[in-house]
C-alpha cells in the first residue's frame, strides 16, 4: 500500500470517529437555531397544559428547554447518570420547588451518542440564556413556580458554593450544565429568583 493512500484511509478514520464522538455537540448546535414562531401556530392545548401544572417539570420557554425533574435519595455518581436518562435531576438536600432555600437542579449538555436516554443534550442551550428569562418549575402537586435569572456563571467542576442554601433566607433556583458543550471541564451555573405572585 502507497503510503499516500495510508494517509488518506488514516485521515479518514480519523474524521469518522471525531465526527461520533462530536455528534451531540454538533447536534446540539443544529437545534440551538430557534425557527420563527408566529402566534397562530401555538398550540392551544399546550397553553393549557401549562397552566393546569404538569408534575415535577422544568420550562424554559425562551429556550425550547422541557424536561421532567427526576428526584435521587442517593448522592452517587452512578444514581444521577441513571436519573439523567430520564431528565434533569434535583440534587438531593437542596430547597425543593417553591421552598425557600436553593432548588438545585442539573443536567447534560451533551453525551455520547451510544448512551441511553432522551436528555443528553436537555441543556445544550442553557449558556443561551439571557439575564430576565423566566424559568417555571413545578412540585409533584403541580403547582407552578416562576422564577427569573439573576445570574449566569462558569466554575469548576468541584466548586460547591453553587449549593448554598443561603441560610433558607432567599427563594433561588440554581440550574448547572457541563461546559464548554462536549466537554466537562467545568460548569455553567444559571441563578435564578423566585418571582412572587
Amino acid at each position: 500500500m502507497r503510503q499516500s493512500t495510508r494517509y488518506v484511509l488514516f485521515g479518514g478514520i480519523f474524521l469518522i470517529a471525531v465526527g461520533i464522538l462530536a455528534y451531540p455537540y454538533l447536534h446540539a448546535r443544529l437545534d440551538s437555531v430557534k425557527p420563527i414562531v408566529d402566534d397562530a401556530d401555538v398550540d392551544p392545548e399546550v397553553s393549557e397544559a401549562e397552566e393546569i401544572g404538569v408534575p415535577n417539570r422544568l420550562l424554559i420557554a425562551d429556550l425550547g428547554i422541557e424536561a421532567p425533574i427526576q428526584y435521587v435519595e442517593e448522592k452517587s455518581e452512578s444514581v444521577y447518570q441513571e436519573a439523567l436518562r430520564r431528565g434533569v435531576v434535583h440534587f438531593p438536600g437542596t430547597a425543593l420547588p417553591g421552598e425557600p432555600g436553593n432548588v438545585y437542579i442539573f443536567g447534560h449538555s451533551s453525551d455520547y451518542i451510544w448512551s441511553p436516554g432522551e436528555y443528553k443534550t436537555v441543556f445544550a442551550k442553557l449558556p443561551q440564556i439571557e439575564i430576565g428569562t423566566e424559568i417555571q418549575i413545578t412540585n409533584a402537586n403541580g403547582d407552578i413556580f416562576r422564577y427569573t435569572v439573576l445570574e449566569t456563571k462558569v466554575v469548576g467542576p468541584r466548586d460547591v458554593s453553587v449549593l448554598d442554601q443561603q441560610n433558607n433566607q432567599k427563594y433561588l433556583l440554581t440550574l448547572q450544565t457541563s461546559y464548554p458543550l462536549g466537554t466537562a471541564l467545568q460548569r455553567y451555573i444559571v441563578v435564578a429568583e423566585r418571582i412572587q405572585d
